[in-house]
């Protein structure tokens, strides 16, 4: 049979398309997964946060964290034990938006809130990792695409390029993501601030499985440009931990309007 010009532009017009909703299809269907993932968690973990020096020296602090999703969005609540113990309070909701707030004990010894939300961009116990940091907020943001599919050392991954839309608050300008592609577990993430152009490396390593959830339990930030790391290590921790609302108390004092966006440098 005799392909004429216009069949062959139809063929190829209609190879196109198929392969452009092949893509679409992709990126929805990896996307879902890292959502699902986010907001299906139901986890407690205790473990050290240590900044290493450009000369090696280590500075260590012990920490414990609380993550649960709910209707309302996913809570996490984590403690850090500096010399000015420190209390987290950050909610991710369904729409991507992610708001934060701080307690400090007072000289009784209680938690006391901040009335006012935390900007996201505040340093974690002075380490290199943000509030924002603590939840995987960029697979809510509006822009997605899928990089491709490669190995990572022993596993085979999965890159999705994450960047914000006008309505989404985030200090980044871009987040890329790689994932295992069977647990859907975070193997390496690269973010760029918005404005600087600073990179984050976050290398997400030594994975576990717990009730049938695979995650890291050693994370390594580097920023590019400037020496030394920080480290989050896990120690202990389960992936069933049946929270409640009444285990993401932060403090006795009233907060504002939780609805009140938080500030992004």
């Amino acid at each position: 049979m005799r392909i004429n010009h216009r069949m062959r532009m139809s063929l190829a017009l209609a190879a196109a398309l198929s392969t452009a909703t092949a893509a679409a299809q992709s990126v929805a269907t990896v996307l879902q997964a890292q959502q699902h993932r986010v907001e299906s968690v139901d986890a407690r973990a205790s473990g050290r946060l240590v900044m290493v020096d450009a000369a090696g020296k280590r500075t260590s602090y012990k920490f414990t964290l609380k993550m649960q999703g709910f209707p309302d969005g996913v809570r996490l609540l984590e403690e850090v034990d500096t010399p000015q113990p420190v209390r987290l309070l950050v909610r991710l909701e369904p729409t991507g938006r992610v708001i934060a707030h701080v307690a400090h004990k007072d000289a009784a010894g209680k938690w006391q809130a901040q009335a006012a939300p935390a900007q996201l961009s505040e340093p974690l116990a002075g380490t290199g990792f943000v509030l924002e940091d603590l939840v995987d907020d960029q697979f809510f943001w509006k822009d997605q695409s899928l990089v491709g599919r490669a190995a990572c050392g022993s596993r085979q991954c999965v890159t999705l390029q994450s960047q914000p839309g006008s309505s989404d608050h985030t200090q980044y300008s871009k987040v890329v993501s790689s994932a295992d592609e069977k647990t859907n577990a975070l193997i390496h993430v690269v973010k760029t601030v918005r404005g600087s152009g600073v990179v984050k490396d976050i290398a997400y390593s030594a994975l576990r499985e717990s009730h049938g959830v695979s995650s890291a339990t050693q994370m390594e930030l580097k920023m590019a440009g400037r020496p030394g790391s920080t480290l989050v290590i896990v120690d202990r921790g389960t992936a069933k931990a049946n929270l409640t609302l009444r285990d993401f108390d932060l403090g006795s004092s009233t907060l504002e309007d939780p609805n009140q966006q938080n500030q992004v440098d």
